[in-house]
């Protein structure tokens, strides 16, 4: 089986880990799974697990890539590309004071003076890593479930430059907020191999039947290997099931 991890920060937080606690997750996940990103082999007799970040804040490039450095991980990195700037001259300390919360740091005054996230610069060093695969987040992290969104442009746009800028292929789409309809599964469909919502949910493989890649949450997880007991994988199965039956029955949840 597959589980997608889904993470936002690396720093004390809602929506976040701290560097402790995130390093306590790398190890056990080396030490006891098969970190794998999309389209990867997975091992038939072991947890099979993806890593993925949402958002590309600065403590990606500044926290986080050093610790998949230092315990030879990889991860996928969904980047909403209109808050990205070229290069900053900011501190990564005044960066991080940033507030977490998508309207404050998505606000233009904020996001191109304070460069809460990473710039096309470090996007480019952490694609050069090796260690870390680029997707797309749209490009104005919006909920692609709304009537009023353009979904076309949305999931074409930020495909189109974030291959432009960085010169390689971008496969994979992290839906923001998670959200989903079968329209916007349609569009994604279109030009992604791999399309991620949120969902709670294990996945059989790389390719679930009629429906997007489910991830769980792993911010704010003291102990990761609390999430992965047999009990919560018990329960991340079962709801891969009834997703599974939903999407069947072209019945789409915006969570």
């Amino acid at each position: 089986m597959l589980l997608i991890l889904m993470y936002h920060r690396a720093v004390d937080c809602r929506l976040g880990n701290p560097v402790s606690v995130l390093r306590a997750h790398f190890a056990h996940l080396r030490d006891r799974c098969n970190v794998v990103l999309p389209g990867e082999a997975l091992l038939p007799q072991r947890l099979n697990v993806c890593l993925s970040f949402d958002d590309a804040y600065a403590d990606f490039h500044g926290l986080v890539l050093p610790l998949l450095k230092e315990f030879s991980l990889h991860a996928l990195l969904a980047v909403p590309t209109a808050f990205v700037i070229e290069k900053t001259d900011r501190g990564l300390n005044e960066r991080l004071s940033v507030s977490p919360a998508d309207d404050a740091a998505m606000q233009g005054g904020i996001f191109r003076e304070n460069a809460p996230f990473c710039t096309w610069e470090e996007l480019r060093e952490i694609a050069a890593s090796g260690l870390v695969q680029i997707a797309s987040h749209s490009h104005r992290h919006a909920d692609l479930t709304r009537p009023d969104v353009d979904v076309e442009f949305e999931v074409s746009h930020s495909k189109a430059l974030l291959e432009r800028r960085l010169g390689l292929p971008v496969s994979t789409f992290v839906y923001p907020f998670g959200r989903v309809s079968a329209r916007s599964h349609s569009a994604t469909a279109a030009l992604y191999s791999y399309a991620v919502r949120i969902g709670s949910a294990l996945n059989k493989d790389w390719h679930p039947q009629r429906q997007p890649l489910c991830r769980v949450a792993a911010d704010g997880v003291p102990d990761i290997a609390r999430l992965l007991s047999r009990r919560s994988l018990a329960r991340f199965e079962a709801k891969r099931l009834a997703n599974g039956i939903r999407a069947a029955l072209g019945k789409w949840e915006p969570r």
